[in-house]
């Protein structure tokens, strides 16, 4: 079982890592919180469903929906102008994107524990 378990760590450590750096922009980078979205969205757009455990895929989805809920903006060439997140993070309230933050947070919390 303990075999088990050192192997599934190693699994996850990827995604571990990429939260926990996303933790730290959220934490310690200057700006609001919804330009620090943008920061921490840069670690964390390399994840995937499959880095994570069955049981967080769902939060980790709805937080990805969230950071991109308003899609790009393109400019008259047809060029993305401003990407989703960013475009996101323009629109949304402040109060928006800390509940997002905490989703984040709260996320990286249950995923260490695997």
């Amino acid at each position: 079982m303990k075999k088990q378990k050192t192997k599934l760590r190693r699994f996850y450590f990827y995604a571990q890592e990429k939260m926990s750096t996303a933790i730290k922009i959220l934490a310690i980078s200057p700006g609001d919180v919804r330009s620090r979205l943008v920061k921490a969205y840069m670690e964390l757009h390399t994840l995937d469903d499959s880095h994570l455990p069955n049981k967080l895929i769902k939060k980790w989805r709805w937080i990805k929906r969230q950071l991109t809920k308003y899609g790009p903006v393109f400019n008259h060439k047809g060029e993305v102008w401003f990407g989703s997140v960013q475009n996101t993070m323009n629109r949304i309230k402040n109060s928006s994107g800390a509940r997002i933050a905490k989703k984040i947070f709260d996320l990286n919390s249950r995923l260490q524990q695997y």
